[in-house]
């Protein structure tokens, strides 16, 4: 029986190893696993028997890893790749650059916070051109990527001393303050805001907005509802009777996600409460169901294709020594989405 060489971190079979037992070059066996096409029917099935024999995994995350090291590699880390906005964002970030020839890695570091040398060290050993931090908020983690000078590093989010030149904020606390001042201008003056758990950063600025807002009109601003839950359909719903009992007399909430905003309209719903008749509500995000929820929800969003494009040229410039973008910041401003729920 041939000996087995498993990897040391792992005790998993290796490639070297089911080239050895089908009698065949590494090389052999790995193009059969990435160009099957490329190898005789005779080959695939000798490699196909040794891998079912010795119950070979491939690494398929380390070949992703190793065939981008050949190229020009751009990480974005990012913890936000859930959100609808972001995902538009990205699409139009990635798009822009792969046109210029480079390799995105989109990596979400929610799960990494406890090991991120290890996430580091794992980038660093390829061919990174840059790394684009995106509403990333550990600053111990972003301060570590900002001292490594052999790395252009981008940062989206809050602004640092040590990323000054390629520092991009993204004004959640404009979009709130516009929201509120069209719910005011509406002829609301009870308004409450209902919170959830998000990332601190833009809780705080959303909060700082619609208090803002708020002030510069005298309006009371003790009708707020934060829940340490997540910002999401059922927490909307469930914390609605809880505003509702504290304030009856409230005319409008204004949610700091769209997903509280659609629970607070599935609540209205089944306790027979007219929308905005009797309660106006609104979110914030513009996500793809807040178009077509009952009724349609009133929003605010950031101008994510424009964003995307402007970060895009940004970075590009950045990689090729070039100092002389310009930019027209004003088709970065929110965009107020009014429609029924107001």
């Amino acid at each position: 029986m041939q000996d087995i060489k498993k990897r040391r971190s792992t005790g998993q079979v290796t490639l070297f190893d089911v080239a050895k037992f089908a009698g065949v070059g590494s090389m052999t066996v790995s193009r059969a696993l990435r160009s099957p096409e490329r190898v005789s029917d005779k080959l695939r099935k000798k490699i196909q028997i040794a891998i079912d024999t010795l119950g070979y995994k491939p690494n398929v995350a380390a070949s992703l890893l190793a065939s981008a090291s050949a190229n020009q590699v751009i990480a974005i880390i990012t913890t936000k790749i859930y959100d609808h906005a972001t995902q538009i964002l990205l699409n139009v970030l990635q798009a822009s650059l792969a046109q210029e020839g480079y390799t995105i890695l989109i990596i979400e570091s929610y799960h990494y916070l406890k090991c991120e040398s290890q996430l580091l060290n794992t980038l660093y050993s390829h061919n990174l051109e840059a790394i684009l931090l995106f509403y990333v908020e550990s600053d111990d983690f972003i301060r570590q990527v900002a001292r490594n000078k052999t790395v252009q590093v981008m940062n989206i989010g809050k602004q640092y001393d040590e990323l000054t030149n390629l520092n991009v904020g993204l004004d959640d606390s404009l979009a709130m303050y516009m929201l509120t001042e069209h719910v005011i201008k509406k002829g609301y003056r009870s308004i409450g805001l209902l919170c959830a758990n998000q990332q601190y950063y833009l809780f705080q600025q959303r909060l700082h907005g619609w208090h803002k807002a708020m002030l510069n009109h005298h309006l009371s601003t003790h009708r707020i509802m934060h829940a340490a839950k997540p910002a999401n359909f059922s927490t909307g719903s469930k914390l609605l009777p809880d505003v509702l009992l504290n304030w009856p007399e409230i005319d409008a909430l204004i949610c700091t996600t769209d997903e509280l905003a659609c629970g607070v309209l599935y609540e209205c719903q089944r306790r027979h409460i007219g929308v905005p008749y009797q309660l106006a509500v609104s979110g914030f995000g513009d996500s793809e169901f807040s178009k077509v929820s009952f009724p349609p929800l009133t929003t605010v969003a950031q101008p994510s294709k424009q964003i995307g494009k402007y970060i895009a040229n940004l970075l590009l410039n950045q990689l090729r020594n070039e100092t002389n973008y310009q930019s027209d910041l004003s088709v970065l401003v929110p965009m107020i989405q009014s429609r029924a729920s107001l």
